[in-house]
């Protein structure tokens, strides 16, 4: 007589979840739940890694992404803190039309991830000399517009076009600038194009910059690839901070 195997339909399928998404997950929530005051200094890096039972490597990158959304502000020497605005950046982001684009702006990060990161490394072995004074020009824009978070970001966009066209072939210049033509309209439609978000993580602008100018291919595609990486962060705990309930806490802060 056959028997026949039991169902396995209820079961679902275990999602890995990295221990940085896990530090970052739990960071967040210890943030918004007002356990640590407006303006205060957070613990610091070793105490929140004991805490957690991490690295201080995984909680220093969590602090990026949430610097990024404009939650915490990293003062040199000092530590990471509360933005005073905590509130009032909460709210900004909750009220981000998000429900219909944020899968669109996972995916154009991703089809950003295929493409820069070999463009970079053209870049690193074709840039011209021109073609480098154009990257640092955007580069010195980003850098001189850090508080003016439209102007910024449009010198960021246009910082990625330059190595686009710095690959020297049209295609991937094109491809290039297509979806940074398209990621710019998603995030005016999504009124998120004024979202603080000048925290870097390891594949910093400046890095890649460097990189491509001193020739380094290997180096400016892992670094244009950490870049890209972190930026999906970001998005990603945005995204998810818009789908949840605004806690009590951050409620009673906004009054």
């Amino acid at each position: 007589m056959k028997i026949s195997a039991p169902s396995i339909s209820g079961l679902k399928t275990i999602e890995k979840v990295s221990v940085k998404e896990q530090t970052l997950e739990q960071l967040k929530n210890y943030i918004l739940s007002g356990v640590v005051p407006l303006g205060e200094r957070l613990p610091s890096e070793r105490a929140l890694a004991d805490a957690l039972g991490v690295g201080r490597y995984s909680v220093r990158e969590a602090l990026k992404v949430l610097e990024a959304v404009g939650l915490v502000e990293s003062r040199i020497g000092e530590g990471a803190f509360l933005t005073n605005n905590t509130g009032a950046s909460f709210g900004r982001i909750l009220g981000l039309s998000l429900a219909a684009w944020g899968g669109a702006i996972i995916e154009l990060l991703d089809a950003r991830m295929m493409i820069e990161v070999e463009a970079a490394r053209a870049a690193a072995e074709r840039a011209t000399p021109r073609q480098l004074e154009l990257i640092k020009a955007e580069l010195d824009a980003m850098r001189a517009n850090m508080h003016r978070d439209r102007d910024y970001l449009k010198a960021d966009m246009n910082f990625h076009r330059r190595i686009g066209e710095a690959s020297h072939n049209a295609i991937i210049g094109q491809f290039v600038g297509n979806l940074i033509d398209l990621l710019e309209e998603v995030l005016k439609e999504t009124r998120s194009d004024s979202l603080p978000a000048q925290a870097e993580g390891g594949g910093t602008h400046q890095a890649i910059y460097n990189a491509i100018a001193r020739g380094d291919a290997d180096a400016a595609g892992d670094l244009m690839r950490d870049h890209i990486q972190f930026s999906s962060e970001v998005w990603q705990t945005v995204i998810t901070l818009t789908a949840e309930p605004k806690p009590e806490s951050a409620r009673s802060n906004d009054q």
